[in-house]
């Protein structure tokens, strides 16, 4: 009976170890020679004649055991280089698989013009022969540059083009800085540097490009490699022909010794590097005036795709009490450069000056967000005021045609004052006292000590008041010669009332970028000697981001931003009516008010 079951087990043991041998031996030949991956490419698809390329053969997977070189069919149209291909290989491990990479390289030269087809290359894998896909390419005519008397391009240049040369007025136009350098160039980096004028335009910087990516493109039979370094949103303030000038950046370059691989890194290093300095071609560009709209619409200078809406805060008011009546415009396009709408206003209502904010995204290839203006109307008498229903007229660009939003009319009542003047009665004496008549009788006060009366001890503190404030002052001028940062601290309001001083003259003058650089050092030279601060060398964030560190009121904050934005940008902007300017010296004069409590 033991034998039995001694001869049992070993059986299982036999059959088992068989089952074993063949999973050895048959599974992963059935089972792994497939997981792999071939494929064949090729560095470009259109080559110009004499121009070199590569064709990469690329064999990955887990559980390759012998890859054999691969093998080239007859090609035409291109000769081969080297018929040994040079070979790099790359292992990755990834939860735990791991995948070896295997490239092989083949320099190819193209010979003839024409559309040609590389048919499959054949290649041994683990015993088993492979092949790849077709690949089409297409070989061109180099440009004769140096016989046909057309102007050579040179290795690196600047462009800026345009996605639209004939706007209207307040129209969105991108402007995108395309560099372009041949083959062999290599750029480490790029720079844009100051002088680019955009005289007549209102201009914002989009923050659409993440880090640019060379493509391949053929100028004249030339191949370069191009990319899109920068975007701006341009919109023309005036009609007429507009010029934008040279755009200057400085590029750091170095150039290969060899041109294996014509796509290397786009910001690779390297040695023997050096800087260029680039500029583009000046762009004139015809600007049409926006066409007449409705007559019975108000214009307000909008173009793109907005939406308007008005409101009143209040429905009952006293009458002297403020309304305030806000128009939003929101939506793409040229938001900066909107105008306030101008509204018939009924009999009674004093208009004060107008305020606007504006909040602004320059995320892709379009300007969007929202600005507001807000009139703060008085009712001089009690009664129910209406403001009219208007139509506000936007262009659409895109269709060549106007929008026409209508607003529909809005009112309030304003109420009788409460407050009466009491008048006072006249004409009659009834209820007054008559005159009271009898002896009088005379009182002798005893005479008060001098020592204690209120003059002696007035006469006596005044010496000694005097002193002290006379110390007091002595040691606030020593601390004024000796510290400056104090000094400038005390003195940080007068200096900001003087540059406003300064502001309010350039507007008698009529003089708009003066008044908002001396707006402008105004408020950033108050900040700057209220905290400290360097006097030059700070940017307007910093210095926001100090006023917040105080806790200042968020509506204090917008507002200076939106201020020092408007004073940083007026060089290329429009600097608005004599209304609008005075009303920014408010703003500013408002400002520092509101910082002078938080300092």
């Amino acid at each position: 009976m033991s034998e039995d079951i001694k001869m049992i087990k070993t059986g299982k043991f036999l059959i088992l170890s068989l089952l074993g041998l063949f999973t050895a031996l048959f599974l992963p030949l059935d089972l792994f020679a497939q997981d792999f991956n071939l494929e064949a490419t090729v560095s470009e698809n259109r080559i110009f004649v004499g121009e070199q390329f590569n064709l990469n053969i690329e064999v990955s997977g887990s559980s390759m055991q012998d890859v054999s070189l691969p093998t080239l069919p007859q090609l035409s149209g291109v000769r081969v280089l080297s018929s040994s291909p040079s070979r790099s290989t790359s292992i990755s491990i990834i939860n735990g698989r791991t995948t070896t990479s295997t490239t092989y390289r083949f320099s190819l030269i193209a010979r003839e013009t024409g559309v040609y087809t590389i048919p499959p290359v054949s290649i041994q894998i683990d015993g088993e022969t492979r092949t790849t896909n077709p690949i089409q390419i297409e070989i061109i005519e180099k440009g004769n540059l140096s016989t046909d008397g057309s102007q050579q391009l040179p290795d690196i240049f600047l462009e800026i083009e345009l996605d639209d040369d004939n706007p209207v007025t307040g129209q969105q136009i991108v402007a995108s800085v395309v560099l372009y350098f041949k083959q062999g160039i290599e750029i480490t980096s790029f720079q844009p540097t100051a002088g680019w004028r955009t005289d007549g335009f209102w201009k914002e910087e989009l923050e659409n490009i993440r880090q640019p990516e060379p493509e391949s493109v053929i100028l004249d039979g030339v191949r370069y490699r191009t990319a899109t370094l920068l975007r701006y949103a341009l919109f023309p303030s005036r009609s007429g022909t507009l010029t934008l000038s040279e755009y200057p950046m400085s590029v750091g370059v170095r150039t290969r010794p060899e041109r294996n691989d014509p796509f290397g890194s786009f910001f690779g290093g390297g040695v023997n590097q050096r800087r260029v300095s680039l500029e583009s071609e000046p762009i004139d560009m015809d600007v049409k005036p926006l066409p007449e709209a409705d007559s019975n619409a108000v214009s307000i200078n909008a173009v793109g795709d907005l939406n308007i809406e008005r409101s009143l805060n209040r429905s009952d008011v006293v009458t002297g009490e403020t309304v305030e009546l806000t128009t939003t415009i929101r939506g793409t396009g040229n938001v900066p450069l909107v105008r306030r709408p101008i509204y018939d206003l009924p009999d009674g209502l004093d208009l004060y000056t107008p305020e606007e904010s504006s909040n602004v995204e320059r995320r892709g290839l379009s300007i969007r967000g929202d600005k507001n203006f807000t009139e703060l109307l008085v009712p001089r008498a009690p009664g129910r005021y209406s403001i009219p229903e208007q139509q506000i007229a936007v262009f659409d660009a895109r269709n060549n045609r106007y929008k026409y939003i209508t607003l529909p009319a809005v009112s309030f009542t304003a109420n009788p004052s409460s407050n009466r003047s009491i008048a006072a009665t006249s004409g009659s004496n009834q209820g007054m006292p008559g005159p009271i008549t009898g002896l009088a009788v005379w009182n002798n006060q005893k005479s008060t000590p001098l020592h204690q009366t209120t003059l002696f001890w007035i006469l006596l503190g005044v010496p000694i008041l005097a002193l002290v404030v006379g110390y007091l002052k002595k040691n606030q001028l020593d601390r004024l010669k000796s510290d400056r940062n104090y000094s400038r601290n005390y003195n940080a309001l007068e200096k900001a009332q003087v540059r406003i001083e300064q502001a309010k003259q350039a507007h008698e003058s009529q003089k708009p970028k003066e008044l908002y650089n001396q707006l402008h050092k105004a408020l950033t030279g108050f900040i700057s000697d209220k905290v400290g601060l360097p006097e030059a060398g700070i940017s307007d964030s910093e210095l926001i981001k100090k006023v917040k560190e105080k806790n200042a009121a968020s509506e204090t904050v917008k507002l200076l931003k939106q201020l020092l934005d408007k004073c940083a940008t007026i060089s290329y902007a429009p600097a608005g009516s004599m209304a609008d300017q005075q009303s920014d010296i408010d703003k500013t004069e408002r400002i520092i008010k509101e910082l002078k409590k938080l300092f």
